[in-house]
């Protein structure tokens, strides 16, 4: 068993720190009005997962937010790297988060900034996933809080991250896993922190992105696997009633990878976990 006081280190505006000392300003951007973009991804034996592809979309994510990545992609690779291997975690797997922050705040409240952002790196142990949810998976509600699909922020993963808060604990409060969030027009969205998947008559449907969800990173790579094994995926806009017609569903996310759903409010899905998820 490894030392419990064994040093763990964070990156801090591109240097290695002890994690206990890292701070950031109660004057960022990122305190004030959750003015941040960010990055979780799982890293398999020291080997992240399409890590260029999340630093691409942490790219794109701090331009939506008329910023830009405070180093070069390269060089938050090469960080994000040194950390796994900083932290020992290279025979195990791991969660690194990478976050872009707006930098201390000179009172402006558009996105006009005077201060450079600020960026940290965090990597330690993977917290998996209960097993039971794999083998017998997740229950969800439908929440009542809404996807805005005409909001910027919905496409983007920032630290405006509330309303996934709120439809969680809906979630919990009625005894489910988590919630489907539909769009503000009724339309299938996504879970808080997770695309959503279903299968019908043989055919994989995922909503849109134009349905108010971010376009993950895993969902783009079940996408690809799907077109290997020449299993039809088709992007669709419909309403909640299309999924309980659905002989399946899946979600997917970076760190839980694909987790089978047992049931949407009281409408169950049988076999769970189905055929096409285990495939």
């Amino acid at each position: 068993m490894k030392d419990s006081k064994e040093k763990k280190y964070v990156v801090l505006d591109g240097e290695f720190i002890e994690s206990h000392q890292a701070k950031i300003s109660i004057f960022d951007r990122a305190v004030f009005f959750g003015d941040s973009v960010f990055e979780t991804i799982r890293s398999y034996h020291g080997k992240p997962f399409r890590l260029e592809r999340h630093l691409e979309r942490l790219r794109s994510g701090c331009s939506a937010m008329r910023t830009a990545l405070p180093v070069a992609p390269v060089e938050l690779k090469e960080l994000s790297l040194g950390l796994v291997e900083k932290n020992n975690l290279r025979d195990c797997d791991a969660y690194l988060r990478v976050t872009v922050t707006g930098g201390i705040s000179s009172g402006q409240t558009g996105l006009r900034r005077q201060e450079p952002p600020s960026f940290f790196i965090i990597a330690k142990r993977l917290e998996e996933y209960p097993r039971r949810f794999y083998e017998k998976g997740m229950s969800l509600i439908i929440s009542n809080i809404r996807r805005n699909s005409s909001s910027p922020l919905s496409n983007t993963k920032t630290g405006n991250y509330a309303d996934s808060l709120i439809a969680r604990q809906e979630a919990y409060d009625r005894g489910a896993d988590d919630s489907l969030m539909l769009t503000t027009a009724g339309n299938i969205a996504e879970a808080t922190s997770s695309n959503i998947f279903y299968v019908r008559d043989g055919n994989i449907r995922t909503p849109d992105l134009g349905c108010g969800l971010l376009p993950g990173i895993t969902r783009e790579a079940i996408i690809e696997i799907c077109a290997e094994k020449e299993i039809p995926v088709n992007s669709v806009t419909e309403g909640p009633e299309a999924i309980f017609e659905a002989e399946e569903v899946f979600l997917t996310n970076a760190l839980m990878e694909v987790m089978p759903v047992s049931g949407i409010e009281d409408h169950q899905y049988v076999p769970c976990p189905g055929p096409v998820h285990r495939k």
